[in-house]
């Protein structure tokens, strides 16, 4: 999938917290990470959360115009298992879309995981929009 189409998946609305963490955790990291350590530091250890932040995110992208099929989030997100534990890891393409986006950059930069945890972070969709 070209980093374009990714890109516009970021751009189209709003991105709410738990995505936001999901896409800084992996960003910040180039290896493959565990899902145990995404779920405990994006979603305070509930497999719950992680799987609905996951599942959330898969259907931004398969609602996503510039998208064909239904590839959810492994359009971003590669998935394999390591001695029995799911690992996650950016895509390249993906690298790179969220690189094209200035503002989730510059949040990524201004705000610690933490911060980006505090209810009610997101980014709107109009700065997302206003920068394109």
């Amino acid at each position: 999938m070209n980093s374009h189409a990714l890109e516009q998946i970021l751009r189209r609305k709003s991105i709410p917290r738990g995505q936001l963490t999901l896409l800084k955790y992996l960003s910040d990291r180039d290896e493959w990470v565990p899902s145990s350590e995404l779920v405990d530091q994006i979603r305070w250890g509930s497999d719950d959360e992680f799987r609905g932040v996951v599942g959330a995110f898969g259907k931004r992208i398969n609602a996503t115009s510039e998208i064909t099929g239904e590839p959810g989030s492994s359009a971003f997100v590669e998935r394999t298992q390591i001695d029995g534990e799911t690992q996650y890891r950016l895509r390249s393409e993906a690298r790179k879309a969220i690189g094209d986006v200035d503002v989730l950059l510059d949040t990524f930069d201004q705000h610690s995981l933490a911060e980006l945890l505090e209810p009610g972070t997101e980014i709107e969709a109009e700065r997302l929009v206003g920068e394109s």
